[in-house]
């Protein structure tokens, strides 16, 4: 997520060289394997390659820097990518086979999830990537095309209930990312709909944007009431700095979450901004962002997060046939949903 699960204001979230190769884990007669697992030297290429999104067009120096916890003011964005990229190779890892098993095990237990409600929703072709975490830090699980990057740390103190959730919102990047219509009808169930025009950032929200890989795009716009107008907006995650300091290592140090408001040049949208990336439409001006998205989830940083987590949610309370927690229109959310996965 990453998932980003991080902490951004109010919100409170949960966001080398080959060794010798361990056999991939038997599958039972013809069926295709469940998930296929990357050792170091496949991982190495596909965590820069599988980028249907565009994450590595959109990164800003600000961002590379941070991750690679290092300073390069003598190279400009595009001159940087290639360390980047180069960096970003060397954070894999060789899974053991007690790591495959539990990641198989609980798939096994996400796909069952999924089967419920109908066999089409588990996605086909899903790979496991075990990550450093240096780049993010621990706990930092994200996805890229049919990846799912499994932050390394967890297997140390391994816990299927804890992950259970995890892997069925990851489980959701990756259905969301190649089912564009069904996506699009999800986000529209929040408030969200994919701009009819580019959005394109100013320069200073270039210089300090922030990705998240499970969710890079931010041509979905919400519209929202403030002082009694109508404005478009859209979720944008920055960097609190455009340098990286060494007495801030941790990557979440520098994350700042904000709505942005969209202002109309005919052909396109900017999103508005101060000379140093601040926005110009605080949330607490529009509560109705809150009354669109419901409140199911606080991890609320792009529309692919927010439904990723309903998704969860939906598929946990479906199983159990629980669903006391959520309030009335968080309810009516979760059963929309529902509704929709059966006929995917």
């Amino acid at each position: 997520m990453l998932t980003l699960r991080f902490t951004i204001l109010f919100i409170a979230l949960t966001i080398g060289c080959k060794t010798n190769k361990v056999k991939e884990l038997p599958t039972s007669g013809a069926k295709p394997a469940l998930i296929t697992f990357l050792d170091s030297i496949e991982a190495s290429t596909a965590i820069i390659q599988d980028d249907i999104d565009g994450y590595f067009e959109q990164l800003s120096k600000a961002e590379m820097q941070i991750q690679m916890k290092t300073n390069y003011p003598e190279l400009n964005p595009d001159k940087l990518k290639p360390e980047f990229k180069s960096y970003i190779k060397k954070q894999v890892s060789n899974w053991t086979m007690e790591e495959k098993l539990k990641m198989q095990q609980l798939f096994k237990s996400v796909k069952s999830l999924c089967d419920t409600l109908s066999p089409r929703i588990f996605p086909g072709g899903m790979r496991l990537i075990k990550v450093k975490t240096k780049h993010y830090g621990n706990d930092v699980y994200y996805t890229s095309g049919k990846n799912i990057m499994i932050p390394e740390n967890i297997f140390k103190d391994f816990n299927d209930e804890r992950q259970l959730p995890v892997m069925i919102h990851e489980t959701f990047h990756v259905l969301s990312r190649y089912n564009e219509p069904w996506r699009n009808e999800l986000y529209e169930y929040i408030g969200f709909k994919k701009s009819n025009k580019p959005v394109k950032l100013n320069t200073s929200l270039q210089d300090v944007l922030l990705n998240n890989p499970d969710g890079v795009s931010y041509q979905y716009v919400i519209d929202l009431e403030k002082d009694g107008e109508m404005v478009k907006a859209i979720p944008l995650i920055t960097s609190k700095s455009k340098v990286y300091d060494p007495k801030k290592p941790n990557f979440f140090d520098y994350l700042h979450f904000d709505l942005y408001s969209l202002d109309d040049k005919g052909d396109h949208y900017v999103a508005k901004s101060t000379t140093t990336g601040q926005t110009l439409l605080p949330m607490q001006s529009t509560p109705t962002f809150f009354t669109k998205i419901k409140d199911n989830t606080q991890y609320i940083i792009h529309p692919d997060e927010i439904m990723a987590d309903n998704f969860m949610l939906a598929l946990l309370a479906y199983d159990k046939n629980e669903y006391g927690k959520f309030s009335k229109d968080g309810k009516i959310l979760i059963q929309k949903i529902l509704a929709k996965l059966k006929t995917l």
